[in-house]
């Protein structure tokens, strides 16, 4: 406990510094906010063929800047929508990426990807891709609210590994599919995935019209229970892990994943929108005040560099449980996309959640 708690603080310090001295390492474009599904959790409320696609002009010129004024090689791009392989330009924008020398990865509903389209991003240097599955055959079908995509991920696992590309799955928990998770493990373990990503519901987006498949306490505290099982047994054949979102409370963090808790919003990760707009996580609410740019007439590693200052401040001083909560140096507010901006307050807290299952 001694060695969690100085690396906490360690963390913490850590994190201060990169609010004085903010450092780029993932990039994440939204290339469009069309989607072939619409999903009832959707942190975006995404879906439909009639939205916007990001410029691939302004994309490419910014992509250049961007490489102009940071190491390419310490950038991580990361392409989503949306479903980002609607975008008419997706793979020339993939070749500039690579050409550009930036690592790039892309985050996918899976139910375009082929042989062909897989074979095609493994020639482009794709290092990571992440499909998501939530749920058995008929259960993700009906949060994804279209038949047969759950078959379709699969294909699109064995078309990525017949490619070559690793491949991560991951899997959002809500009470729908919480009964099903042992049985979500064993199809995990016979697709070969190389990380199984975990993660909770969210009190965000469509999700917000879905109350009822959000996770009781008790819930919440199984899942994570239940990620620490199979993280640490003996015949697990790959890393199961919770998601980047969330402090985890000081029993769970650093138990779940390999790294400390820390929101990453605005001091190492930034993101461009369908529409050019600059922006931090892509899971936050969108917010006209959070908006810090546009690449059609603001540079984009400037206002990296001079922006982003709603991001890079204490919000728990705005909130009288953050002030009282003893771990509120390791958590920092948690993760910026499920802080409530009106009325300065979490959403979600895990640690909330422990507490009250320690009372009962």
């Amino acid at each position: 406990m001694q060695i969690k708690t100085r690396d906490m603080r360690r963390l913490a310090e850590y994190r201060n510094y990169l609010r004085a001295h903010p450092r780029l390492t993932y990039l994440f474009v939204e290339l469009t906010d069309r989607c072939n599904l619409a999903c009832l959790h959707c942190g975006s409320s995404c879906g439909g063929g009639e939205g916007r696609i990001l410029d691939t002009g302004l994309l490419l010129r910014t992509l250049e800047e961007v490489a102009g004024n940071f190491e390419p090689r310490s950038v991580m791009i990361c392409l989503t929508g949306g479903e980002p392989l609607l975008h008419p330009d997706f793979f020339a924008i993939a070749g500039s990426i690579r050409s550009l020398g930036f690592p790039w990865g892309i985050t996918t509903n899976g139910t375009l990807i082929d042989r062909n389209r897989a074979e095609k991003m493994a020639a482009l240097g794709l290092g990571s891709v992440t499909l998501s599955l939530d749920g058995l055959e008929e259960t993700h079908d009906a949060l994804r609210r279209v038949k047969g995509s759950f078959r379709k991920v699969l294909r699109a696992v064995e078309c990525l590994h017949s490619a070559g590309i690793g491949v991560q799955i991951t899997s959002v928990i809500h009470s729908g599919n919480f009964s099903e998770m042992d049985r979500l493990y064993r199809l995990m373990c016979e697709t070969g995935v190389e990380s199984w990503r975990v993660i909770n519901i969210e009190p965000i987006g469509r999700a917000l019209q879905h109350p009822e498949l959000l996770l009781s306490d008790e819930q919440m505290r199984g899942l994570l229970d239940f990620i620490r099982e199979k993280r640490y047994a003996a015949d697990t054949p790959m890393d199961v892990c919770f998601g980047c979102s969330h402090y985890l409370s000081y029993e769970y963090e650093h138990e779940l994943r390999d790294n400390y808790f820390i929101c990453g919003s605005g001091i190492y990760v930034g993101s461009i929108l369908c529409n050019g707009d600059i922006y931090s996580c892509l899971d936050i609410e969108r917010r006209p005040e959070l908006i810090q740019g546009n690449i059609a007439r603001d540079s984009f590693s400037a206002v990296w560099r001079d922006g982003f200052k709603a991001f890079r401040s204490d919000r728990t001083q705005l909130c009288q449980k953050c002030r009282e909560c003893a771990e509120r140096e390791f958590c920092a507010g948690d993760s910026t996309h499920t802080w409530d901006f009106d009325h300065h307050q979490p959403m979600f807290c895990i640690t909330s959640v422990m507490r009250k299952e320690k009372s009962q």
